[in-house]
């Protein structure tokens, strides 16, 4: 049975009276919020407005409007975080640039300009953003997340303002491109492309070379604080990688090669997409403490320690079958993983051969398989604790649940194979329950997404059957069951369905939550 909702504390229970109270007040409200706003800053805590902020987000976040207004009552300058995502609006409205502007309004009018943390999940912004960074909002930012949401000219107000920012995540701002990159980075970057266009544009030595001559004076401070920066290459080239990592494996290279050097760095982390053999080699054998590598799949040969021993690796495929030599690198380098990355999967790879290779294995992203059905095999995942898959076969799921024991996290994203026969419906989560394997005691957190949207098309396929009735079975038979999800993409389960659930586990008292177009329930 799901695990017993824990007794709450004083805070939780006042915190979630006091937050009843002010949505109330949202939407019964007649007239302006200013009075009322003054009246809840003077009375509580920067911290515990903060807090309040993030429940209302997590709770309301299916009307995004009365988030935004509660935004506006309880945030003004001491709050040091904000986290919220566009899910749906009243009356089917999904503009983006009507909720990005309402967002920013709010953070301009409010004065929040001291935000350290700002997490925006939204589509691509409008101007009253850009005039939020100018107005103040950049200055004290240390981390910036913008999926969907930058663009070029938001990046060069960050790149001269944030100047505190160690993290940067942009993943899918499919505007961004090299100007926005150069001027995150650069003062003058237009004058720069323009002098060095030829040498930039082949990304050689000579790239190298005219970067280096680039004075230090027209560089923004963010070269300096930025740790991390996270990017898709889709519309920028390697001017862009050349201007944020400026080709880590070849500094390394460039150190070792010094009458001074010293006889090794203490380097732990790679993130280089260049590594031929010859160069991996010499890296290798500099850097002894090596444990993260970031690279493409086609630079890791089957070559006997070829690499120290790593515990994290990520590797992109490039939309390229490398299975075959990738295991093959596996099996001479896979014995100390930990943690492995497979991203730009157009092919799935074995699940038996990857328990084989990396029996150390706790964390698993990438797409997978299960080729051998029919013969039991003794490999398994005993360590292995979060999985993000993306499968085609209903096997394969049943293989995850059953050889690994000691599952926390479980994410899976089903696709459609056109040679599978058995579609994902209740009677494989039934049978699973039926053989009560160790995972059901340790599962904490299961999300199963059974719509699949192939590439370069606009329809989105549903790949299974699961009803209502599994979420319920779960439930019951799982020990520690935190959340279900993304009930939304099953089988004619509604939100009337899981409303109905959720007073059910109110009523059972159970601590699961289920989730549903990013709502959780209750």
């Amino acid at each position: 049975m799901a695990p017993l909702k824990p007794v709450r504390t004083l805070f939780d229970l006042s915190s979630d009276s006091v937050l009843e109270t002010v949505h109330t007040y949202v939407v019964k409200r007649q007239g302006e919020l200013g009075k009322y706003r003054k009246f809840l800053i003077n009375i509580l805590h920067s911290a515990i407005r903060e807090t309040l902020i993030e429940r209302a987000v997590n709770m309301y976040s299916s009307n995004i409007l009365d988030v935004l207004d509660i935004i506006e009552l309880l945030a003004d300058s001491s709050i040091k975080q904000l986290q919220i995502m566009q899910t749906s609006m009243p009356g089917g409205l999904t503009h983006a640039g009507c909720f990005s502007g309402q967002l920013f309004s709010k953070i301009d009018s409010a004065n929040i300009i001291g935000l350290h943390k700002l997490i925006v999940k939204i589509e691509p912004l409008s101007s009253v953003f850009h005039c939020a960074l100018l107005r103040g909002l950049a200055a004290n930012l240390r981390v910036l997340t913008l999926h969907n949401a930058a663009d070029n000219q938001s990046l060069k107000i960050i790149g001269k303002y944030a100047t505190h920012l160690t993290n940067l995540d942009i993943t899918s701002s499919w505007i961004v491109d090299d100007v926005g990159i150069c001027d995150l980075l650069l003062k003058d970057a237009t004058n720069f492309i323009t002098a060095h266009l030829v040498d930039l544009d082949n990304c050689e030595p000579r790239a190298i070379h005219a970067l280096s001559l680039f004075p230090p004076s027209q560089i923004n401070k963010t070269c300096e604080t930025l740790c991390e920066v996270k990017i898709q290459d889709t519309n920028t080239s390697s001017i862009s990688v050349l201007l944020l990592l400026m080709n880590i494996g070849d500094a390394v290279i460039s150190v070792q090669s010094r009458e001074n050097a010293p006889e090794s760095l203490s380097l732990t982390e790679l993130w280089d997409t260049q590594l031929p053999f010859e160069k991996l080699t010499k890296i290798s054998r500099y850097l002894p403490r090596l444990t993260t590598l970031y690279t493409r799949a086609a630079c890791l040969l089957p070559e006997p320690n070829i690499v120290p021993a790593l515990t994290n690796l990520t590797a992109d495929f490039d939309f390229v079958q490398y299975g075959p030599q990738f295991y093959r690198f596996l099996s001479f380098n896979g014995s100390t993983v930990r943690r492995l990355v497979l991203i730009d999967q157009v092919y799935s790879l074995d699940l038996e051969n990857i328990a084989e290779y990396c029996p150390l294995l706790e964390e698993l992203t990438a797409k997978v398989s299960v080729e051998n059905v029919i013969t039991a095999s003794p490999v398994c995942l005993k360590n292995l604790k979060v999985a993000k898959v993306r499968i085609a076969s209903a096997s394969t799921f049943t293989w995850l649940m059953k050889k690994s024991d000691n599952i926390l996290h479980l994410e899976v994203l089903l696709e459609r194979d056109y040679m599978e026969t058995i579609m994902f419906e209740d009677d494989v989560i039934m049978q699973i329950i039926e053989d009560n394997p160790r995972s059901l005691k340790s599962i904490r957190y299961l999300s199963i997404h059974m719509f699949w949207n192939p590439r370069y098309q606009n329809y989105i396929i549903s790949c299974g059957n699961l009803t209502i009735d599994t979420a319920y079975a779960l439930c019951a038979a799982c020990d520690s069951l935190n959340v279900i999800g993304e009930l939304h993409t099953w089988f004619q389960v509604s939100n009337k369905d899981v409303l109905t659930m959720a007073e059910h586990i109110k009523k059972s008292n159970w601590n699961v939550r289920l989730r549903y177009r990013d709502v959780l329930y209750p």
